[in-house]
């Protein structure tokens, strides 16, 4: 079973540090890491309680000890002293018995036995002497960089960092799944000759009690017709005659259709290559899931798109900016700009005419 993956993305002082991804032991300690996890989509809405989005995005970081541990997750006070679960209040330690015996170790803050909220801490080396005073729900699989870069912000007396350390976004990372709607299996070559000739007996039954039912009304109108007068017996001949032709008519119909129906089955048994191809196509595929090695992979390269993206959109920022200051310098200059490599003056004409 592959263990649910969320993310932080986290912000030092208004610029993108990195992201952060997480994986829960949900098998040890489920309800602290479905906490977690609905804290990391936000899908709760609203607290009753607070009437604040049960939701870590936009939360900061609010206590770091270097070589020690990085602490958030109070999104109501954000200074340590609230938090809040998305079962209404403090819900109870789960699995104590994990050690905290490594770097990258995701845990419950608490105030005492039984009092996790929302808040945790993430070490930064392995602590011993907080063995079975704290519950390991989960560890960081990527960006420890991130890490290192949010401990070496400088703090205050009271471990606060002085810059801010914002959840800038989070979520859940999911397996993607390919499921296809299963199309219905065609009917094999024999089951559809048996349901033709089901069908054609069916019409031979009903063609033979129609006659039958038919018969005494002919018998009677055979002597009406010997009681009437002669110009209706006339009548009646050529509505007879008229009668036998519709059914001559309808016989051939559906001796032309039978004898169709029997030349495709024919060309079907012929061809038993194309029925195999056809049965083949339609056959319904499937459920093709992705592979935790695929997940891993997947990962990977959205991270190095998003840091691309980054770099990329940070540039355009250095750009825009220097534009900025040489318009700037050269409007203090009474339009002289430097260009080249050996620093040249090019004086702006739009610049000299609003001068002027």
């Amino acid at each position: 079973m592959v263990r649910p993956r969320v993310f932080f993305d986290i912000t030092i002082d208004n610029q993108p540090a990195g992201r952060i991804i997480f994986e829960l032991f949900n098998d040890t300690a489920p309800k602290t890491c479905e906490n977690f996890r609905a804290l990391c989509t936000g899908e709760k809405g609203l607290s009753p309680i607070s009437e604040r989005p049960l939701y870590y995005k936009s939360s900061i970081i609010h206590r770091s000890i270097k070589d020690f541990m990085i602490q958030g997750g109070d999104f109501t006070k954000r200074n340590g002293t609230g938090g809040e679960s998305i079962y209404g209040g403090p819900f109870p330690d789960e699995d104590l018995s994990r050690p905290l015996d490594s770097a990258g170790l995701l845990c419950m803050a608490n105030k005492g036995p039984n009092t996790n909220n929302s808040q945790f801490f993430i070490t930064l080396r392995d602590c011993p002497h907080l063995n079975g005073k704290h519950v390991v729900f989960g560890r960081v699989i990527r960006g420890f960089e991130v890490l290192e870069r949010i401990a070496e912000v400088p703090t205050d007396e009271k471990d606060r960092p002085r810059a801010p350390i914002v959840i800038a976004n989070c979520g859940e990372l999911v397996l993607r799944s390919q499921s296809r709607q299963k199309k219905p299996e065609p009917k094999s070559e024999s089951a559809s000759e048996s349901d033709s000739e089901e069908r054609r007996g069916k019409r031979r039954h009903r063609s033979a009690s129609s006659e039958r039912s038919r018969s005494p009304s002919r018998s009677r109108s055979r002597l009406r017709s010997r009681s009437r007068s002669p110009e209706s017996s006339d009548r009646d001949r050529k509505r007879h005659k008229s009668n036998k032709r519709s059914k001559k008519q309808k016989h051939r119909e559906k001796k032309h259709k039978e004898s169709r129906a029997e030349e495709r089955s024919r060309s079907r048994s012929r061809s038993p290559s194309r029925a195999r191809s056809r049965s083949r196509s339609q056959r319904s595929p499937e459920v093709v899931s992705e592979t935790e090695s695929q997940y891993d992979a997947r990962l990977e390269r959205e991270e190095q798109e998003r840091i691309e993206a980054a770099r990329k959109h940070e540039l355009e920022r250095i750009a825009r900016r220097l534009k900025e200051e040489e318009g700037r310098r050269a409007k203090e200059n009474g339009g002289v700009r430097f260009k080249g490599r050996g620093r040249m003056k090019y004086l702006d004409p739009e610049l000299r005419r609003d001068r002027s």
